[in-house]
């Protein structure tokens, strides 16, 4: 099926799952060269306005959940735009632009050289070109090393047009896509549980990380999430791993897994009344309608299933865009 020219446009507001390998699939990942690649994302994100929901860093690849909302960058002030270089520049680069733009003779020759920067804010095409391009040059510096690093163009599968965050949650598409980049390390056998990965947003998240968490209330939306705190938010979000994760077991192993593990049916929210802390049985009711528990039902034990094809393939079809569009 030929995808709509929309979900094709990365320069378009919404909700994207972004995916990109390192060439010929080389490991080049270790802790020192992910603290800079998550240093990256953040400062990335923070100058273009783009939200990261969650991510995955292994040893040859990257996934990210992304909103993309519209962002006015012609409203902001030649000072605003200054004050979000800052999140991607040095100081002596912002000094030597600012020495420039302070030279300019008039005030529309000043918002001209600004211009460019202006254009790149709410964009996830430069976001994640920026990121790649940038990392590649840290990379290339300290390894000795020349030319590309990255396996073509980035993929990005369009989720969903959700450009203002409403407090309902990015639904339950963004929540399988979510589950799916957090399980990565464990699917990999990297790491036994989501909770063990250092590389993810949800392992950052139990870990206190300030975006991580924040991503996590925005997948969830304020309405479930208000009155939750941070721990029990994690729980929240844990129940909905493990159903994905016994239920991808159920399938290869027969069941055997989820009938043998009382305490992972427990934590999974699969055989709870009421649930740990409230959790399911109170949030959960709230995130999901009738209609998202029968699509989680379909979409979660596929997890173990390539997400950008199956997102592709079947949940992008004619049919899911029309009724989302109405």
């Amino acid at each position: 099926m030929r995808r709509p020219r929309a979900l094709a446009d990365p320069g378009r507001p919404g909700l994207y799952h972004v995916c990109s390998r390192v060439v010929d699939r080389r490991v080049i990942f270790g802790d020192r060269e992910r603290r800079r690649f998550m240093a990256l994302i953040k400062g990335g994100a923070a100058f273009a306005g783009v939200e990261v929901v969650t991510w995955c860093l292994m040893g040859n690849h990257f996934h990210l959940l992304v909103r993309v909302p519209v962002v006015d960058a012609e409203s902001f002030t030649d000072e605003e735009v200054f004050e979000r270089m800052e999140h991607l520049y040095s100081p002596p680069r912002i000094r030597h632009f600012q020495g420039i733009w302070e030279r300019m003779g008039n005030d529309a020759a000043r918002r001209g050289f600004l211009g460019p920067f202006r254009a790149r804010m709410g964009n996830l095409s430069d976001f994640v070109k920026t990121l790649k391009q940038r990392f590649t040059q840290w990379f290339n510096l300290r390894n000795n090393r020349e030319g590309t690093l990255w396996e073509g163009r980035f993929h990005s599968v369009m989720l969903s047009h959700n450009e203002t965050d409403d407090g309902q949650g990015l639904g339950v598409l963004a929540r399988f896509v979510a589950g799916y980049i957090d399980l990565n390390p464990v699917r990999a056998k990297v790491v036994a549980g989501a909770d063990q990965s250092d590389w993810s947003g949800y392992g950052s998240a139990l870990r206190g990380d300030r975006e991580g968490l924040a991503g996590l209330r925005l997948l969830w939306g304020a309405q479930v999430t208000r009155e939750l705190d941070d721990g029990t938010l994690l729980d929240l979000h844990a129940g909905m791993l493990e159903r994905a994760r016994f239920r991808d077991r159920e399938r290869a192993d027969g069941g055997d897994t989820i009938a043998s593990s009382k305490r992972g049916r427990v934590a999974s929210g699969l055989d709870m009344k009421e649930g740990a802390s409230g959790v399911e049985g109170e949030s959960s009711r709230k995130a999901r309608s009738g209609g998202d528990e029968r699509l989680e039902a379909r979409l979660f034990p596929l997890m173990g299933v390539r997400c950008e094809d199956l997102t592709k393939g079947w949940a992008l079809g004619g049919r899911w865009m029309a009724s989302r569009s109405q």
